[in-house]
This record gives C-alpha cells, structure tokens and sequence, in this order.
C-alpha cells in the first residue's frame, strides 16, 4: 500500500490547450447577450436626434428678428455711413421753426415740445424739425370744401384736438428746394399711443413724397415717438425693386427722426417707400 498521496504527474498543457482553457473561463464570466458594438446605437440615435433640435431651433432663431416682438436675437446690426442729424437747433432758428409751427387764424405762437436740426434736401441747406402743442385750442371745426375739410383755418378736426403738430422748415430758403416748410397735425390716437417694447416706434406725421424744383432729388421723412430702449434709428429707401444705402436718423429725448433721399428724374406725386429699423444700446435690432 503506497501511503505517499502523491498526485500522479500530468504532462504539461501545450500552448494551443493553455488558450482553449482561458476563453472557456472568460466566456463563462460574461453575459450571454453581450453583443459589443451595439452598445451606442440607441445613445448615439438620440444625439443625433438631439443636434437636429438644436439645428433647428438655430434657425428659427435667426428667422425670428424678422417677426414683431423679436427684439435681441437679430444678427443684423448698425451699418449707416451717413447720418442726417445736426444737432439741436441754433437759436437763432427757434423763432422761425415755432412760426412755422402755427396753422393760419391761430391766435398764438405754438409751443416747442421737441426740435432738432437735420440736414436738407440739397446739399447746401439743411432743415428744422419740430414736435409742437397749440396752448391756443381753438375748438371749431375747419370749413368742409369739396368734401374735405381744408387744414388750418377754423380750428383742428375732431381727430385732432390735443393740439400737437409736426414741422418741418428748410433753410436757407431757396426756390430750388420745392416746399419750403410743412405742418402737419398728430392725430390724437397717435399721440396718446405710447411706445413700447413690443413697438419701439409710434410714427406722429410722416411725408414720403417731398421732391426739389427740378424734380431730381426725392425725399421720404417721418417722425415717432420712441421708446427708453431704442438708441438708434436706421432707413432706407426701395425705388423700382433696389434699395437705397442705410441712413442714421435721430433719437434724442423720446423722440427719433429718419429721412432717405433718392436722385434720378422724378414725378410729381411719385412716392418713395422707406424701410426703417431700430436698435437698443447694444445693437440689437427692436421691433417696430
């Protein structure tokens, strides 16, 4: 009886067993569905779900400024190279731009509300803008003449009453320039329509079909009430499809003014269309 528990010897295991055995044991350790590179499918499904989103919410965003009430997501930015203002009015003007400020048959000089010095229609004149009130209200309403009642004379309309007008006088007076000077009456509706950030501009009289004697320059003016966040106002006019070169207005004191010229060969009672935009201090655009 051998009482020596010897195990009986084992030839060694060549190098193909040794590996045989090893991927037995590591394949027991793993999952029966394992199935590597399927893994990141559905994640990767969902990125690319995600990144298409975002795409798209990109380019409604950059749509968006084109919309009212879109105000600061606008890539378009300040790009005038000419301005009109001139700053406030000389004084030695403030006489003449409140007598152009009165209707005929008003008993008294009109009340500057806002003014400002712009340049004119030709390149050697310039021109006095005004917001004003009539302290005088006359309270009768204008003779009807051919179913129209004729401005001035008699009183404001009854759209009218507040008394605020618009003014404009060009200077130095000159037969070349066509109209020397215009009045208009805000309409009381426009008036008490304050501006907002929904709608930083409320237009109060606006002309767009002011032209020279020879008829060579046409010019389109208005101006708005503005609200506290618009810190520039930018213009410019569309004649027969093509559009004119932007133009920087003005904004001071709650008010802002912009006016585009075009040259060419014009016609009486030919109209100039205007494009107009707004921006906050920081240039975003602001819906008008």
């Amino acid at each position: 009886m051998n009482t020596q528990l010897e195990p009986p010897r084992v030839p060694p295991l060549s190098a193909a067993e040794r590996s045989r055995l090893r991927n037995q044991v590591m394949d027991r350790t793993r999952p029966g569905d394992h199935r590597p590179g399927r893994r990141w499918i559905a994640p990767a499904v969902a990125v690319g779900a995600v990144a298409a989103v975002v795409a798209g919410t990109l380019v409604v965003t950059q749509k968006s400024p084109d919309d009212t009430g879109a105000a600061g997501t606008s890539t378009v930015s300040p790009e005038a190279k000419v301005g009109v203002d001139l700053g406030p009015v000389p004084q030695a003007d403030v006489a003449k731009i409140v007598a152009d400020c009165q209707f005929p048959d008003e008993p008294g000089p009109a009340q500057l509300v806002w003014s400002r010095h712009v340049r004119g229609i030709t390149k050697d004149s310039t021109a006095l803008v005004a917001v004003a009130l009539d302290t005088n209200k006359a309270t009768t309403q204008p003779p009807v003449i051919n179913g129209h009642r004729k401005p001035g004379g008699g009183g404001a309309p009854s759209t009218a009453k507040l008394g605020y007008r618009y003014c404009m006088t060009r200077t130095p007076p000159s037969g070349k320039l066509g109209a020397i000077g215009a009045v208009g009456r805000v309409d009381d509706k426009a008036w008490r329509t304050q501006p907002t950030q929904q709608r930083a501009l409320v237009a109060l009289g606006t002309t767009d079909g002011d032209f020279t004697n020879d008829l060579t320059t046409l010019q389109s003016w208005r101006l708005y009430r503005a609200h506290p966040d618009v810190a520039q106002v930018e213009a410019r006019y569309v004649l027969n499809g093509k559009t004119g070169p932007w133009t920087s207005g003005v904004v001071s004191d709650g008010f802002a003014y912009i006016e585009v010229q075009a040259n060419g060969k014009f016609t009486v009672g030919q109209k100039l269309k205007t494009e107009v935009r707004a921006f906050d201090a920081k240039g975003h655009q602001l819906p008008i």
